[in-house]
């Protein structure tokens, strides 16, 4: 017959513990964990159809549409005699998705410790985000990463929900001896 563990071993929970966590704080990390995933592979598109966005680039750019027509892409990308510049893509991105990826995974372990600051900051974060992202829908890119940045911005959308929840709230904002007892659980982690 083998005994019941009373205690736990190197940070392996007992059978019957149950994390205080609400499924909804569970689903935002999720989520923030997956728009950050998905995130980065629309960065490692960018890199790979750096051509296409070029080319949107160019058809909304007079001048550089006047090039494209005439002399090609490939002029474009090295326009040493031309008094235009076109723009990078995939240094800002990557650059950009490595800030936000950061500020959220630290942002998401605050969160997860049950800091209300840190929801308040991440939903100020990811609304940015967003607003940002609608303003790269405006200068016309390929369909596809139009598609993209609406699926990013409706997961983003989803883990504020969920981070707004009653359930949510009521794990950042606990009453009466539960709020000490959270205060000296986080003294301990």
């Amino acid at each position: 017959m083998t005994e019941r563990r009373t205690e736990p071993l190197a940070g392996v929970p007992l059978a019957d513990e149950v994390d205080p966590r609400p499924a909804t704080l569970t689903w935002a990390l999720r989520l923030i964990g997956i728009l950050v995933l998905f995130s980065g592979f629309v960065v490692l598109l960018v890199a790979i159809r750096h051509d296409d966005l070029l080319r949107a680039w160019a058809e909304g750019n007079p001048s550089a549409r006047r090039i494209l027509q005439t002399q090609g892409l490939e002029a474009l990308k090295h326009p040493g005699e031309f008094d235009i510049k076109p723009p990078h893509f995939v240094a800002p991105a990557l650059t950009l998705w490595g800030v936000v990826a950061g500020l959220l995974g630290v942002l998401a372990v605050f969160l997860r410790n049950g800091f209300e600051w840190a929801r308040i900051v991440t939903t100020l974060v990811m609304l940015a985000t967003a607003v940002a992202s609608v303003g790269g829908i405006l200068t016309g890119p390929p369909a596809l990463f139009v598609v993209l940045t609406l699926v990013a911005i409706a997961i983003g959308v989803a883990a504020i929900v969920a981070m707004w929840m009653p359930a949510t709230t009521g794990y950042l904002h606990p009453r009466g001896d539960d709020e000490l007892a959270r205060l000296r659980e986080r003294a301990r982690v």
